[in-house]
């Protein structure tokens, strides 16, 4: 063993796109994905399951069971004592019930010198339906143990549904985007001289989440928002550029969020658009 990296599939450059486009490895979510996780521990009874994404460089943490040190989006270096990082080389899982008796990692750092806890392997790739291995799921035991035969293809759906679940993500941050570009393009057409500042205002207002009125007199000039009771609301051309916007209400309604809440949700949104 050395310090060199673990080698990288034949479809890295795009393989690791993919991952990123995601949005995880910036924002893990392992509520997302901890059932996978646990179900994968129970069904194999090893000690722990883990799944993680493979960026270029870093293996990044986003669920794991049976794991006190487990910190969602830790990292760790892709290097060549990271056994996970072989996974991503085959669609086949690697198993090792015993790594001190695997012609290649018995002679890993930590089961020469004594100090492995894990003894137990077991690694399966998560691939999606563009035939990219985003990441693994893997389970460890302190002593040795083997999957079943049986076993593995309960967890090889798993693997699928996780898989389903990150070409989901990657679905609605371009969805996303796209609508929001749309979005602007159409504030732009109706207010060209208009700047990002009140966009911004307007979608605050279309989502019904706070605005402070002082900056809103260029809408209130055009005629988008008036003020009632010292409320900003939309007028009817302002609903009218709703419509052609196509931010009408309904599609904000489902999620109620407030204060600096509101402003970080804004900001993610308007930061797609780049």
């Amino acid at each position: 063993m050395t310090g060199a990296l673990a080698p990288r599939p034949a479809n890295e450059a795009r393989r690791a796109q993919a991952v990123v486009r995601t949005g995880l490895v910036a924002n893990p979510k392992p509520e997302l994905f901890q059932i996978y996780c646990d179900l994968a521990k129970d069904i194999t009874g090893f000690d722990s399951a883990s799944f993680s994404l493979f960026d270029g460089e870093m293996q990044c943490a986003m669920a794991a069971s049976g794991r006190d040190d487990f910190v969602a989006g830790n990292k760790g270096m892709r290097d060549a004592n990271n056994i996970c990082s072989y996974v991503l080389l085959s669609p086949d899982p690697l198993l090792m019930p015993d790594l001190r008796e695997d012609s290649h990692w018995k002679n890993h750092p930590k089961i020469l010198d004594g100090s492995a806890v894990w003894i137990g392997y077991a690694g399966f790739p998560v691939v999606n339906r563009d035939n990219y291995a985003l990441g693994t799921l893997c389970m460890l035991h302190k002593s040795p143990r083997a999957i079943p035969k049986d076993v593995i293809p309960l967890i090889q759906k798993i693997t699928k549904n996780i898989a389903f679940l990150l070409d989901l993500q990657t679905e609605q941050k371009q969805l996303t985007s796209a609508k929001m570009l749309e979005a602007l393009q159409a504030f732009q057409q109706h207010c060209p001289d208009l700047k990002i500042d009140d966009f911004k205002y307007f979608l605050s207002l279309s989502a019904e989440l706070p605005a402070d009125t002082i900056h809103l007199d260029a809408l209130i000039k055009l005629g988008l928002v008036q003020l009632v009771d010292s409320q900003p609301l939309l007028t009817d051309e302002g609903r009218h550029l709703q419509e052609k916007m196509k931010i009408q209400p309904r599609t904000f309604n489902r999620v109620k969020v407030t204060g600096e809440d509101a402003a970080s949700m804004l900001d993610d949104m308007l930061s797609q658009l780049n």
